[in-house]
């Protein structure tokens, strides 16, 4: 995934680590497939996305806005409640930053290359 750029955006809301981890049903919903690293980010998921957003409904809303930017990827990081969405380019992920904080100016926002 070198190469790629990274928007991360947080709602300002605050969400503790332990609250989401015990809200978590504990399903084991197996392996990621074996891939190259692009097929796998696309396969994964992030087993603790409900109950973080269960806890703190603004990722939905955080994850929604950055779907319409047109990322390459979306996901929430870690338990929340950052959340962020992968460019191919500079331009595009600078351009979803400034999309982002002009309807949602009180969200933090920061973009990067992928090392």
């Amino acid at each position: 995934l070198a190469g790629l750029w990274a928007l991360l955006v947080n709602p300002r809301q605050p969400l503790v680590t332990g609250p989401v981890f015990k809200a978590w049903d504990t399903i084991d919903r197996g392996p990621l497939p074996a891939g190259s690293a692009r097929a796998i980010a696309q396969a994964g998921r992030n087993d603790l996305a409900t109950p973080a957003q269960a806890l703190c409904p603004p990722i939905g809303e955080v994850l929604a806005a950055l779907t319409t930017t047109r990322p390459w990827l979306t996901r929430m990081s870690g338990s929340g409640a950052t959340c962020f969405g992968l460019y191919e380019t500079e331009a595009e992920a600078v351009a979803a930053q400034v999309q982002l904080a002009s309807v949602h100016p009180d969200w933090w926002c920061a973009s990067g290359a992928l090392r």
